[in-house]
Parts: C-alpha cells; structure tokens; sequence
C-alpha cells in the first residue's frame, strides 16, 4: 500500500512540472488589477523576473506629471539691456551708469561744487559826455559810455542729499568783481557836453576821466530733486530763495571851460531778497563726455539806494548832495550752456553763461537848469555774460 502511494506521489508531480513548463517564462501570467499587497513607501515596485513590460499599475498611477521646462522662463528674470556697470537702486527704476553717477548718485551724502567765473558787467546808464564837434548851441556828435572789462569771480556750492540722492538742500555763495575805466578829450574846434551834471551849472568841458566799480554778491539757499529720465538723461530741478547784496559806483572827473576839476560822484545798491527756480541738465555721451545746461529765473524784491554828490572848483563847491531810495521787484534770469566730463564722483564742465537783471539800478537825473527840483529817474540794467569753469565733488 505504501508503495501504490509513492506512485501516485510521483505521477503527480510530474503532472504540475509538466503543466508549468507549458507556460513562457516559466511563470503563470499576472492578471490585470491592482496588486494584492500595498507597496512600501520609498521602495522601487517589483517586477517579476523574465516578464518585461509588467509595470504595478498602483505605482503608475501615483507618478505626477513632467512639469514643462519651457515655462521657466516666467521664473527667471531677463537679462539686464542697459550698458554700464551701474548698482542699481533696488526699486526697479534704471540702473545708474558710472558715467551718470557725479549728477545722479545712487546714494546719499555730501557734495561740492566750485566755478571759475571770467564774465564782463553791462550797464545801461554809463554815459558821461557828448563829444560835439559843433560851436554854439547845436549838439552834434556821439554820447561817450564808460564799458566794464572783464572782471573775475567765484560761485560755490555745498550740500547733502538725502537717502538715495533723489532730493538735497544746498547753499551756494556768488562773488564777482568787475571795474572799468574811460576818458574823453576835446579836439580842436570840439567841446564836450556833460550828461550827468545839473544843467546850467557844469554844461561845458574839455577832459573828462570816468571809473566804475562792481561789487556782487548773492547768497543762495536751495533744495533740488533730481530725476533719472533714462541712461543718457538727466535733470535736476531747483527751487529756494536768493539773498542779494550788489553795488555800483560810478565817478566822473571833468575839467577844463565850465569845469574846475568838477566831479560827480554816483553810489547805487540794491538788497533784496525772493524765490528762485530753475533746473539743470545733462546729456551723457561717449566715456562721459556729456552737453550741459542750466537755467534760473526770479523775482527779488528789495531797495534800492542811490547817492548823488556833484562839486566844482576841486570839491569846494558842492552843487548837488542827494539821495533816492526806492523799493522795487527786480526780474532777474541766467542762463548758461557747455560741455564737459564726469566719472563716478567727478565731474568738469565750462561754458559761457549770462544774467540779467532787468532795472535794477535807478539813480536820479537833473534836467532843468532852473528849477532846481525837476528830477527823472533812470532805471538802468546789469547784464553779466561770459565764461565758467566748473569742478564738482561727491562723497
């Protein structure tokens, strides 16, 4: 009995080999489905040996999608187009050039300015003579006016700006000296007619030595935003107050017919103070090599004192000891243009600049050489024009 076991056993056993060896591989196939078992977390799913392209379906599933790397580009900022090595202002505004830095810091702190000024006063109520060629009673021949030459001068700024030297506040000091001398001689069969002498007193001379002086002050408090309008453009717009103190003598000498070494003698200032505005701008080019402009304008309002002595006989004889003082609002405007360089924290510009004061001295006139009272005032006009250098520093 044991031995029909063992038979049955072994015929058994060759039936299963058998029916296995039936199936490729070896192996009976997966049917379709999830597994019956949960995978482990972090584990790679398992894939029967000899059966390729059998992947778990659970582990199919639970892969999220490729994410598109063509859409980085919303991630990653673009590439910087403005030219320089600039540091930026952290606002989003246009990085700043080292080129544009002396006029448009990215920071705040102190800075210095200082010019040269190489300029010519003009005024308008010089005169002194009329050299007529004619005896009598006629007037024949041209009015003789005393001309400044160039004088000299010096403006200089200092100031601090604020945060990232968008705004600032400044003062500035202008000084300027200018004189000038003229002479007239009489020719044969030529007379010269006084102009600024009282009539009917000193009508008549053969030499006349004239001398002006100038003396020009201004005091200045500011405060100045300046705006970044692209990489190569640039302004500061300014806005303050101007203090001015500015003096004119005039002296004339006569002698000869009339005139015993007679004199007149002129002092007129003017003090005032009022608003200013104006701006500033650059044009950089190549390396810094940039255009410069600037322009002000303003009304100051003060007084105007105006002294009048006139002697003869070598200051015996006393015609005229007078004075006029008036209040007034004086328009005044410059405007200069140049060139120049600036790099990092330097910058040096010259142009040619001019300023107007429109009758801002007014001193009185004698017209009638029998009423001693009749009097006309005269306003008369200070122009400045010429040359500037100009040297700026920032901290």
């Amino acid at each position: 009995m044991a031995h029909g076991r063992l038979v049955a056993g072994i015929a058994l056993l060759f039936a299963v080999a058998g029916s296995a060896a039936a199936q490729p591989g070896g192996f009976a196939p997966v049917p379709p489905g999830p597994l019956p078992y949960a995978p482990v977390p972090g584990a790679q799913p398992f894939v029967p040996p000899g059966v390729p392209g059998i992947v778990p379906t659970a582990f199919a599933d639970d892969h999220p999608p490729m994410r598109d790397l063509g859409k980085l580009g919303d991630i990653v900022p673009p590439p910087d187009k403005h030219h320089g090595g600039g540091h930026g202002n952290g606002h989003g505004e246009h990085e700043i050039d080292g080129f544009m830095t002396p006029f448009l810091p990215h920071h705040g702190g102190w800075y210095v300015g200082a010019e040269f000024l190489l300029m010519r006063p003009r005024n308008t109520d010089l005169d002194f003579v009329v050299r007529s060629s004619v005896p009598g009673l006629s007037t024949n021949g041209p009015i003789e006016s005393l001309k400044y030459g160039l004088g000299t001068g010096l403006r200089i700024e200092g100031g601090y700006r604020f945060g990232e030297g968008k705004w600032e506040s400044a003062f500035a000091y202008t000084y300027f000296n200018g004189s000038g001398d003229a002479s007239a001689f009489a020719g044969p069969n030529s007379v010269l007619l006084p102009t600024i002498t009282r009539p009917g007193l000193t009508d008549r001379a053969t030499s006349a030595i004239v001398n002006a002086d100038l003396d020009y002050n201004l005091f200045d408090i500011l405060m100045a935003r300046r705006v970044h309008v692209d990489e190569h453009f640039a302004i500061r717009w300014i806005g303050g107050f101007r203090l001015t103190e500015i003096k004119q003598t005039f002296n004339a000498f006569y002698d000869g017919a009339d005139a015993r070494r007679a004199a007149v003698n002129t002092r007129s200032s003017f003090e005032g103070f009022g608003p200013i505005v104006g701006g500033e701008a650059v044009l950089v080019g190549w390396n810094g090599l940039h255009l410069y402009g600037r322009a002000t304008g303003g009304l100051v309002t003060g007084r105007n004192t105006n002294r009048l002595i006139e002697t003869n006989d070598n200051g015996g004889t006393t015609y005229t000891n007078t004075r006029y003082d008036v209040r007034k609002v004086v328009p005044m405007g410059s405007l200069a243009l140049g060139g120049g360089w600036q790099y990092k924290s330097i910058s040096i510009r010259a142009g040619y600049e001019v300023t107007h004061w429109q009758g801002i001295f007014e001193r009185p006139r004698f017209v009638d050489d029998v009423s001693r009272g009749k009097v006309v005032t005269r306003p008369a006009n200070l122009t400045l024009e010429g040359l500037f250098i100009q040297v700026g520093l920032s901290f």
